[in-house]
């Protein structure tokens, strides 16, 4: 596959995730490029052939169950067979999606938080996402070299929600009256009543200087 035309079939699903999921369009396409060595490395069930869509090399069961594969990895200084089972899915855009579901987990706030590409991927880095030290250097290498902040811009009409509730959500994160990112995803359906007790509750907490 040209690695123009890889690209192209991440962006779409990224560009559509961002206004949910505030993950920059340009860190999932190069996450796709290093996870998956431009889609050459995608696992691919040594006995069965079934080819998983797995694009991030996700470990479990998916949509479309899981492949085993054997691999070589490196423990105290010797190599050692590992069989391992990774996520199957029935197409890339349910992996894109997995993967922006994944990082959602509170451990990844201040990815979401980020205001420029090359600070998502510091942060990815310093929460612990991969165990390679030069993991952000090389996302950034990537988004440089191939312009892939280009797919971080978008039109008005094609917010899905609206600037200023995306704006508010992030801020309510930043803020700590929300604690998961969780909710960026959520920010145009109606709040239940708990939602707005447990956030109450929170401020209050914040202004008795309470944890």
């Amino acid at each position: 596959m040209e690695p123009q035309t890889f690209i192209n079939l991440v962006a779409g699903p990224a560009r559509l995730l961002y206004p949910t999921h505030r993950i920059f369009p340009s860190i999932t396409i190069a996450q796709a490029i290093l996870e998956s060595g431009w889609g050459k490395h995608v696992p691919v069930d040594a006995a069965t052939g079934k080819y998983s869509y797995n694009l991030f090399g996700i470990k479990g069961t998916g949509p479309a169950g899981s492949v085993t594969i054997t691999s070589r990895e490196v423990e105290n200084g010797k190599t050692v067979n590992r069989t391992s089972s990774f996520k199957a899915y029935f197409s890339y855009q349910q992996s894109i999606e997995d993967h922006a579901s994944f990082l959602l987990k509170p451990v990844y706030k201040r990815v979401m938080l980020a205001t420029t590409p090359a600070e998502a991927a510091a942060e990815l880095e310093k929460a612990g996402y991969a165990t390679d030290p030069q993991y952000a250097e090389k996302l950034t290498s990537l988004i440089e070299r191939h312009q892939l902040a280009q797919y971080d811009q978008f039109a008005p009409e094609e917010q899905v929600v609206p600037v200023w509730k995306q704006e508010l959500g992030v801020r309510a994160l930043k803020e700590g009256l929300i604690t998961s990112p969780d909710w960026l995803g959520k920010l145009d359906e109606p709040m239940p009543v708990w939602a707005v007790l447990a956030v109450a509750l929170r401020l209050l907490d914040k202004q008795r200087n309470m944890p």
